[in-house]
């Protein structure tokens, strides 16, 4: 509780200081509000992408041979999607699925939790690739800290997704060696992942689909941010470096610092884009991260609908079938 405390404090203190130092604009936020449509334009593009996510985890969870339907898998993601705007980070969103798939994979609990965090590292992944590919449209000579690093994160995750899908089965088999005779529980924990990670390495079309299902709804998500900033109308980017900003605003929005990443996008987004464009580091970009974020609290109220009104929820925490 302490911590819950701790970093609600903490987001609204840095939102507090983008405001102070004018990094966020009142004035500039109404503005956004002559411009409805387009708002409800950014708003349906985040409504789209939760589904599109639910298909993602959908096409993982049954590449494990666990058979959910896939309107439950999203009804499961909508849910989280909603506790995501207010429990810290993105993870909050992944703690609720976890307690939903856990209660309903009786026997593979261990394969269906890995699945949230392969459903996250590919979507993180997909982010990174669509930033890259938005750099690469950038003349050479105006490449900076922000296309380098957005490079060198691409990198790292194609390392670490050959690593995890190729050698993961052999890691935790010499981890489990390590644990063998400590702890009974962890190792079989341990050996169950390594299994299911084999298991990955084999479908590597369910992996490759899942990836293009990611790349749709990182198209989404862009064209939510470049909705948004056509409203805000602050000037001064291209809607590439709109969009690239907005890649690296979403990736440090996932750091589970702050409920929902609250005052982290702000800041992040404000830095990409002076950094994208150092001449306009007097326009308040943050603004339009936090209108982007208040139309993404809109665009998951149909999840706590879902949580509230849902008739047959418990149907939800049914055992699910192991495909044969």
């Amino acid at each position: 509780m302490l911590m819950k405390v701790v970093r609600a404090a903490a987001g609204i203190l840095l939102l507090a200081a983008l405001f102070y130092f004018r990094l966020i604009d009142f004035d500039e936020l109404l503005k956004a509000l002559d411009h409805p449509w387009l708002l409800i334009l950014g708003t349906l593009a985040c409504v789209a992408a939760i589904p599109v996510a639910g298909l993602r985890w959908h096409i993982l969870l049954r590449s494990q041979g666990l058979v959910l339907h896939v309107w439950e898998t999203i009804r499961i993601v909508a849910m989280g999607s909603f506790f995501a705007t207010f429990l810290p980070g993105s993870a909050g969103g992944d703690l609720v699925r976890g307690v939903y798939i856990y209660q309903a994979s009786h026997g593979r609990r261990t394969g269906a939790l890995l699945s949230i965090f392969v459903d996250r590292l590919i979507g993180l992944a997909a982010f990174v690739l669509f930033g890259v590919m938005a750099a690469l449209f950038r003349p050479t000579g105006d490449y900076g800290p922000i296309e380098y690093g957005i490079m060198a994160m691409g990198a790292l995750f194609v390392i670490g997704l050959i690593v995890l899908f190729q050698f993961g089965h052999s890691i935790a088999q010499l981890m489990n060696r390590l644990f063998r005779g400590r702890s009974h529980r962890l190792a079989a924990i341990i050996d169950e992942a390594g299994l299911a990670l084999h298991q990955y390495s084999k479908s590597w079309r369910s992996i490759l689909m899942s990836f293009l299902v990611s790349l749709v709804l990182v198209a989404l998500v862009a064209c939510a941010v470049i909705a948004v900033a056509a409203a805000m109308q602050l000037g001064g980017l291209t809607m590439t470096e709109y969009g690239i900003a907005g890649v690296y605003a979403m990736i440090a929005n996932s750091l589970p610092f702050t409920p929902g990443g609250l005052g982290i996008g702000e800041g992040a987004f404000q830095s990409a884009c002076v950094a994208l464009e150092p001449s306009t580091s007097g326009l308040p970009y943050g603004t339009v991260f936090l209108v982007l974020r208040c139309v993404i609290v809109i665009s998951t109220l149909p999840g706590l609908i879902v949580y509230l009104v849902y008739p047959q929820r418990a149907k939800l925490l049914v055992p699910i079938a192991p495909k044969s």
